[in-house]
């Protein structure tokens, strides 16, 4: 697949014909027998379907290369890695975060980086900047030069001894492709807040807490007309609601080299390097929500026979054998103990001859039990191999940056040393690196190299014969039309959160299908887009609620399409930040088992269930002493039907279904 291809249209407009559509009047042509087909050479009638379905790959690789370019940047201002940082960045770009006022150009921005990281590059020990970067909605322009993208931010700050702080909002951001290459034009940063730890969303920073240092001039007034928080304004969609769930669409007829065979040796290339991107994914996020369960069985099957497991201080254990009696070492699930491992921010690079892979994982970690909140952050940067069409694990290896018990006073005041070494559970090999978590001094080493000054190789295509073109063509027209389902249902998603969140219910409601179901805790189930709508409001009147916040966060998304391509499932998480100001600071988290249905071409949320893990009150402690119960059934809006699963949060102990099985043995 050829990186130039610069024809096709954005992901979201509306009344485009899909791609798979386009694909498949053109196989209905070939069917038909026509007298143009006839009179046309092989290669002619090859070439277009050739060019739809290049097209298509070729949307969806950028969408890929965004999401990285993004995520990459975040880890680029975890560790203050300014220059890394401007070399993303187009001549002209712009920058806006919060209220700062407009930065233009890389000399401009370059100033406002260093003066963020108190003019020096590179994070100093006792000082914390985790910016996570997750729940993107990413849509290509339709010169596909451009592109926006939508992104969620909940970032944990700190300088050991001073200060710690919770900030969170949402970026809407714009790229461009140059030189097959995708850089960023414009980054705007809407502030939600960034408040202490003691007391969090319900407080907020005084103007003496932010005059730790200078920014430089602006060049630019602020484009923002919103309040710092308690205010609460709605930062500007890039996608309308109706077009959000919309697979991609292209335009046919694109010229190609003239060279069929090689074309689709390097369509098919493409195809399954998203198809393994899409895989490797898959098989870690599943690994994180069998950590949450101490599905300690499921998560060594995850492995090759001689992989290794590395986490922290505590050295590796090199074999499957070994890799589950470790894990057995870490306990059974019991009520009263909290595990949530949830995985972000996933960087993955398939190896030139796709046999293997690198992947670099944020873990956001709430952890602990009735005596102890624990949060944690860590890093992964795994290795993984396919054997015999599977990914599974070759090397895990996390490293963890922070770990804090909440009841101590923030990480300012408390953080917890690395592991060492268990000596009731010696390793086979001492660990391969020792180094101190925060307030230590860490860079976990980094598997990749910028994306713009060095961006990865892509292996050449291997050529094939063209008897089998037209057969195999349409198995590729059927693959590629499951990657852009799957990316659909994920805009889908988590635009479903971004409405949320600012109280939108009509458009919130408009994702749902309408005889759609809606369940969240233990409220019961309503059923039909009109009594869904209706719910919502059990967080309050639409529209914006001054001095209150209702982020809700998805990511973690494991997706699976049915091979027609009209319905699926997907496991996701969400992450619950909620209270007001001069109320309460409630954190907590869930998973969702949803599924999806495609209404005219668009997909819609059929069935929405969120399982609640845990809620808090950080006032109280965190889970372990303020865990609170799950939304429990409205006398004022009452639903439909009982709920479908009873059970209670953290303390106890529960396990949503999974819809899916091991990805590695097939396994329930």
């Amino acid at each position: 697949m050829t990186r130039t291809r610069e024809c096709f249209l954005r992901m979201t407009v509306a009344g485009c014909m899909t791609a798979m559509l386009l694909i498949s009047e053109a196989f209905a042509a070939e069917g038909a027998a026509s007298i143009a087909s006839k009179r046309a050479s092989p290669n002619t009638a090859l070439s277009s379907d050739v060019a739809a379905l290049e097209q298509t790959a070729t949307l969806l690789s950028d969408v890929n290369d965004i999401k990285r370019l993004q995520r990459i940047y975040g880890y680029y201002l975890d560790r203050s890695n300014w220059e890394d940082i401007v070399a993303l960045l187009t001549d002209d770009a712009t920058a806006e975060y919060g209220g700062s006022g407009v930065y233009v150009g890389k000399a401009s921005i370059r100033k406002l980086l260093y003066a963020i990281g108190y003019d020096q590059a590179g994070l100093p020990k006792g000082l914390l900047r985790e910016h996570m970067q997750f729940q993107p909605v990413v849509d290509v322009a339709p010169d596909g030069r451009t592109a926006k993208g939508r992104w969620r931010v909940f970032a944990l700050l700190g300088k050991y001894g001073e200060y710690a702080r919770w900030q969170a909002g949402p970026y809407e951001n714009e790229y461009r492709k140059e030189g097959g290459v995708w850089k960023i034009s414009k980054i705007r940063w809407y502030e939600t807040f960034t408040v202490p730890f003691d007391g969090a969303w319900k407080t907020q920073l005084t103007k003496a807490n932010l005059a730790d240092r200078k920014m430089p001039p602006p060049d630019r007034p602020s484009t923002s007309t919103s309040a710092p928080w308690p205010g609460v304004s709605l930062p500007p969609y890039h996608y309308s609601v109706a077009d959000v769930g919309r697979p991609c669409c292209v335009l046919a007829g694109a010229s190609l080299t003239g060279e069929v065979d090689k074309d689709v040796a390097s369509l098919r290339a493409g195809v399954q390097r998203l198809e393994d991107e899409r895989d490797v994914e898959t098989l870690q996020r599943s690994y994180g929500y069998y950590v949450d369960k101490n599905r300690w069985d499921q998560i060594a099957d995850l492995f090759v026979e001689d992989g290794t497991l590395e986490i922290g201080g505590r050295g590796v254990f090199v074999g499957r054998k070994r890799i589950r009696q470790y894990l057995e070492w870490l306990g059974k699930p019991v009520d009263g103990r909290l595990y949530d491992h949830t995985q972000l921010q996933p960087v993955v690079h398939i190896s030139p001859d796709g046999r293997t892979a690198k992947g670099r994982w944020r873990a956001l970690i709430f952890t602990g039990d009735l005596s102890g909140s624990v949060l944690g952050d860590a890093i992964y940067e795994n290795e993984y191999r396919k054997e015999g069409g599977k990914w599974k694990i070759a090397t895990l290896r996390a490293y963890f940056l922070l770990y804090t018990t909440l009841e101590r006073g923030g990480w300012d005041k408390f953080a917890m040393p690395n592991t060492r070494p268990e000596k009731d559970l010696p390793p086979d090999q001492p660990p391969r690196l020792v180094y101190d978590m925060y307030p230590g001094e860490l860079t976990a080493p980094n598997h990749f190299a910028n994306p713009v000054t060095a961006p990865p190789p892509i292996a050449e295509p291997v050529l094939s014969s063209n008897k089998v073109l037209a057969d195999e063509l349409r198995g590729l027209r059927q693959r590629l039309g499951l990657l852009a389902d799957t990316q659909a249902i994920e805009n889908l998603q988590n635009a479903y959160g971004y409405y949320i969140d600012k109280w939108q219910w009509d458009d919130a409601a408009r994702l749902f299908a309408d005889d759609a179901t809606y369940e969240v805790g233990q409220q019961g189930v309503y059923a039909g887009r009109a009594h869904i709508r209706r719910s919502l409001e059990l967080m309050g009147p639409p529209g914006l609620h001054q001095r209150e916040v209702n982020d809700r966060i998805q990511y973690q998304p494991v997706i699976h399409v049915a091979a027609d391509g009209l319905t699926a499932k997907a496991r996701t998480r969400q992450l619950d930040v909620l209270g007001s100001f001069g109320g309460k600071a409630l954190l907590g988290g869930g998973v969702h088992e949803n599924e999806y249905v495609k209404v005219n071409g668009v997909w819609k949320i059929s069935r929405l269930h969120l399982y609640t893990t845990f809620l808090a009150d950080l006032g109280e402690g965190g889970w372990a002493h303020g865990a609170l119960p799950a939304p429990a059934r409205s006398n004022r809006v009452p639903p439909d039907r009982p709920p479908t699963v009873t059970y209670e949060p953290f303390p106890k102990f529960n396990v949503p279904v999974y819809h899916y099985r091991n990805p590695v043995t097939d396994h329930e």
